[in-house]
């Protein structure tokens, strides 16, 4: 009776925090200014999926810690993919919320920037996937 009241609280903590990310996401309209950037509003039902089935796949990993006897090359590679996509979906939130928070446009309008703006973002994400880069490369173990 103890495990199954504290599994059931475990649970709800995690509904809880599980709600409390989509809510946030949500709040930043990450999914709905990739699909209105891209032009694909139509498809954005197919992303949210993505994201949720990714969060639950990604759970399962993290809980169970499956060992798939991969060989070291295909390990090496999932890890530069999930590295990958764990970037875009970090800088996709950071730009969001700076975005919501309206700190670049504040900033530019002070140093009287009016136009190319998109450079600067790209030269911050180039920045930290090089410092990222060089991380891995230097610390991996």
């Amino acid at each position: 009776m103890k495990y199954l009241f504290l599994g059931l609280i475990g649970g709800s903590a995690g509904v809880l925090v599980a709600c409390g990310l989509c809510a946030f996401i949500t709040m930043l309209g990450v999914i709905t200014r990739i699909s209105w950037k891209t032009r694909t509003t139509d498809k954005i039902r197919i992303y949210e999926n993505c994201m949720i089935v990714s969060a639950v796949a990604a759970a399962f990993i993290y809980l169970m810690q499956p060992d798939f006897h991969l060989n070291r090359v295909i390990s090496v590679l999932l890890l530069a993919a999930m590295g990958l996509f764990i970037g875009i979906y970090v800088g996709c939130v950071a730009m969001s919320l700076a975005e919501s928070l309206d700190a670049s446009v504040i900033l530019f309008r002070r140093i009287k920037l009016k136009g190319n703006t998109k450079y600067i973002i790209l030269a911050a994400a180039l920045g930290k996937f090089v410092g990222n880069f060089i991380y891995f490369l230097k610390f991996r173990t």
